[in-house]
């Protein structure tokens, strides 16, 4: 972002989400998703592959991920086949 001359508002407008959210991705307390990597890798002119890389969440409920390859989703186990 340095390089490019960014700030937080300006991915606000290129990946279209919000203040929020841009914050959190920033702040290492949610991973890119699928569509935030495409855009990234198109306002960028870079590969995908370099913002497709594991690192550490901070977040709270994500703490026990290793990487932020796992997100934040639960899973309704309701319906599971029990072994």
């Amino acid at each position: 972002m340095e390089e490019n001359n960014l700030r937080s508002k300006d991915l606000v407008k290129v990946l279209d989400l919000s203040k929020g959210t841009v914050s959190k991705i920033l702040n290492y307390q949610k991973g890119l998703s699928k569509e935030t990597i495409r855009k990234l890798s198109n306002y960028f002119k870079v590969s995908q592959e370099a913002f497709n890389r594991p690192y550490r969440l901070v977040n709270e409920v994500n703490r026990h991920f290793r990487n932020a390859s796992l997100m934040n989703t639960k899973k309704d186990l309701g319906d599971a086949v029990k072994i």
